[in-house]
This record gives structure tokens, sequence and C-alpha cells, in this order.
């Protein structure tokens, strides 16, 4: 059986309005599309800023969910004599997402460095009531561990890359 909608006119529209339709998309963007060219290596275990990750981002409604969701691929240290660790996390209007580590037991204690390539795939939520409809800063940050290990973001041959998709929900 089929249903009808019939609207007659619908008041303070614009061609610029937001249907804001319950738990649907009303926003989206491949805000990041960054492919390295140029080989940046992370040595320390404080967060740096991945290169070519940030991004600007203004929400058309005050009362959405912002899905930010970064994923690529890099490599990850293990020096001789030491396990596999690094971390990545989202950092948005000056607060720290949840960080998500790397990290393999062993994996350069057999005597030799190992490079550990991996994909990483990140989704983080900022909730509605942690951000307006003023522009989010929003970029991608990463560590090394402490005992000699490297994250890297290798350049040669596209080896690496950033991406980061920005999905609105209305609520």
């Amino acid at each position: 059986m089929a249903s009808t909608l019939t609207v007659d006119n619908i008041v303070g529209a614009t061609t610029s309005s937001v249907i804001n339709v319950k738990n649907h998309v009303i926003n989206q963007t491949r805000a990041v599309e960054h492919i390295f060219t140029s080989t940046q290596t992370i040595t320390t275990d404080s967060y740096a800023d991945v290169n070519n990750s940030s991004h600007s981002y203004t929400p058309v409604s005050a009362d959405s969910r912002i899905v930010l969701h970064y994923y690529g691929h890099c490599r990850n240290l293990g020096a001789s004599s030491q396990d596999v660790f690094c971390a990545l996390r989202p950092h948005f209007n000056g607060a720290s997402g949840n960080a998500f580590t790397i990290q393999g037991d062993n994996l350069g204690k057999l005597g030799d460095s190992i490079w550990f390539p991996f994909y990483y795939t990140i989704t983080q939520e900022i909730a509605a009531a942690d951000h307006t409809t003023s522009a989010i800063a929003i970029k991608l940050q990463g560590r090394a561990g402490s005992n000699g290990q490297n994250l890297q973001f290798l350049g040669s041959n596209g080896s690496s890359s950033v991406f980061l998709d920005i999905l609105e929900i209305g609520q």
C-alpha cells in the first residue's frame, strides 16, 4: 500500500534550508584526502599533529551529532629489542578524542628492527552538546612509544595516506 504526502506550503523555507530528519545524515563531506609525498616521522611519546590532516568544519545544525571518520595507512617501527607501539587520535576544538593504539608484543625483540605497516580507521562522535554552528577545528594526532619506536607516514610511492569523512546526523 502506497502513502501520499501533500504539502501546500512550507513556512520559512528557503533554498538554503536544511531539512533535519532525526537520525539521518543532513550533511556529508570528504574533508581531507592526502597522499604523503614527503615522509613524516613522529618519534616523540607526546602527541604531535599529523601533517595535512586538519580541517575546519561548520555544522549546519546546533543540535546534530558530528561523526568524524579518519582512515588511511602508515607504519610503525619496532626498534631492535623493543615492541611495536604507536597511537593515533582525533583532536577537535582543543579536546582530545579517543586514542587508538597499535601494539605488537615481541615484534622487534627477535633482534632486528621491524617496520610494521598498518591500515587505520578511527571513528569519533562529537555530541550535540559539544558544538554549536561555529566552525570546529579538527585534526589527527599521533605518537610513538618511548623506547625508540617511530610512527611514520611514508612519502615515497604514495605509501601513506590520511582521509577524513565527516557526517552530520540530525537529532
